[in-house]
């Protein structure tokens, strides 16, 4: 059973249809039927405690897995936490999906725990969807169609420019806990793309093309000469509705005024009905025509050269960002090409070196770690592939995408990093799920080592204690804390001694994460 909120099982549902299989989950009570849904469909679940880590966590379930990962956190400042992580997500193009309950409007200011304004929260990194709340005990149409277009808008541009974060956030009011639904509700799909102009269109939308019987073009406010494709579609059937500001009126089959006498006469039914329409330009007058179409069971492929989804007729389909004048002339020459074939893709491997380890992933924590890597490790191939999160992030988060990364995992993951980016990040352990496949070194030489590297700031009395952060402290307490093998080594200088001690890491049995704490009595600076 589901739960009795429509915009949640409107998301739940749309999320199966556009292949959304991963979800990090954090505990709360009102995204607790988010995540009831998401468990009743078999979505694979990843709990993480503290949002901080989330959403480093998704990051490296995705450079595992490589489709869009889902993050569901409760409301309040839970959202707040996420924002390190959706920043090093947008600027390294990975698709997340965060999904933050959120409680009533009226309720921000008014001394409510939890509830403060979550839309546009993580702006500008990601875009965000406010859902709007429909009551469960009575059918509504528009806020139920709304919520489709948003969440099919959101959905698809995840994946969009290379992939980005996105944002949906869902109003739920009490009462909260009521599953009462027996099934989800059938939801529309609506696919997207972008197109270069050496690009086939997508087979889905040509195919959808070819087999209609009564194909229409609409088209709304054009600032530009026609297209001489629209003509050639006309030629092969089409009907063209264009109005007067789509600079393609003397090509149009019927204007706004011979639509409206129809309506009047009451005549309309005996008018041809689209079955698939191709809409393009802006803004559309014709208050009849939409409303007619708004009525009738059609697809609609939107075409435009941004990332905007207008619904207009509310049967919107396809969308195809690129600019009409190059789409329209290639579905032009994929109709005529009868037999239906595509591009044809190429695939190719790199041949390279096998790695020396049996290594699934190498990571590298920000600061001296990808520095000192970069000069020592980079004539030992050491793993298949290398990892940082160099996109916007400090120390955020290295430990987190590493453990995120080692949750599906084939082999070890290895984590390489300094004391403060592991103090900063140690929630990422507070993880259930992890296993021995997660290996990290933590190189503690009391404090931020590169600092004392910097020219000219060794003249700064705020060197050691307030920029530097020394400190005495040993992750040993936190390891084992969390239940983790602890080990400990010391070295006078860790490049003649790394592949000693990094074979006595992965060599190290445990059913849960290895910690080897490397302390660095060399003299200070970068390891």
């Amino acid at each position: 059973m589901f739960c009795n909120k429509p915009q949640v099982n409107i998301l739940t549902s749309l999320f199966l249809s556009h292949g959304i299989r991963d979800a990090v989950v954090c505990p709360g009570s009102r995204n607790a039927v988010i995540v009831h849904d998401f468990q009743q469909v078999s979505i694979n679940l990843y709990p993480v405690t503290d949002e901080r880590s989330a959403a480093f966590v998704a990051i490296g379930l995705w450079l595992r897995l490589r489709t869009p990962i889902a993050i569901c956190v409760t409301s309040g400042s839970a959202l707040l936490n996420l924002l390190p992580g959706v920043s090093e997500a947008y600027y390294r193009h990975i698709p997340l999906i965060i999904v933050s309950a959120d409680r009533p409007t009226q309720w921000i200011g008014q001394n409510d725990g939890q509830t403060l304004p979550q839309p546009d929260a993580l702006k500008p990194y990601a875009s965000s969807f406010q859902l709007p709340e429909i009551a469960g005990n009575s059918a509504n149409d528009e806020g139920e169609w709304y919520a489709n277009r948003l969440v099919n808008e959101a959905l698809c541009q995840c994946r969009q420019h290379g992939g980005q974060p996105v944002h949906i956030n869902v109003p739920i009011s009490e009462p909260l806990f009521s599953f009462t639904t027996p099934t989800l509700p059938q939801q529309r799909v609506i696919r997207s793309w972008e197109k270069s102009s050496d690009k086939h269109l997508p087979a889905e939308v040509v195919d959808a093309a070819r087999q209609a019987s009564h194909p229409w073009i609409v088209i709304g406010q054009y600032e530009d000469s026609p297209i001489p494709a629209v003509l050639q579609l006309k030629e092969m059937g089409w009907k063209v509705f264009a109005e007067n500001i789509s600079n393609h009126a003397e090509w149009s089959d019927m204007d706004d005024s011979s639509f409206s006498a129809l309506i009047a006469e009451d005549t309309v039914k005996d008018l041809e009905v689209p079955d698939f329409v191709l809409y393009f330009g802006g803004a559309f007058v014709g208050k009849h025509m939409k409303q007619w179409l708004r009525r009738q069971q059609i697809s609609v492929l939107r075409v435009d050269d941004n990332d905007a989804f207008p619904d207009t007729f509310c049967h919107l389909t396809y969308k195809i960002s690129a600019p009409p004048r190059i789409v329209l002339p290639a579905l032009v020459r994929e109709m005529q090409n009868n037999d239906g074939k595509t591009a044809n893709t190429t695939s190719y491997s790199v041949e390279a070196s096998s790695p020396k380890y049996p290594l699934d992933a190498l990571f590298l924590a920000n600061s001296t770690a990808v520095r000192w890597a970069q000069i020592h490790l980079s004539s030992h191939r050491i793993a298949p592939l290398t990892f940082c999160n160099r996109g916007t992030n400090g120390i955020e988060g290295s430990i987190s995408v590493a453990a995120g990364y080692s949750l599906v995992a084939a082999g070890h993951v290895f984590c390489l990093t300094g004391d403060l980016s592991f103090f900063y990040d140690a929630n990422s352990l507070f993880n259930v799920r992890l296993d021995d496949r997660l290996r990290i070194m933590v190189v503690n030489n009391n404090g931020g080592g590169i600092f004392h590297r910097l020219p000219g700031l060794e003249q700064s009395p705020a060197l050691e204690d307030y920029v530097a952060a020394h400190h005495t402290f040993s992750v040993k307490g936190i390891v084992e804390g969390y239940q983790c093998l602890y080990l400990t080594a010391q070295t006078p200088c860790l490049a003649d001694d790394f592949e000693r001690l990094f074979e006595q890491l992965l060599q190290a049995p445990s059913t849960r994460p290895v910690v080897m704490e490397v302390f660095d009595n060399g003299e200070q600076g970068a390891w």
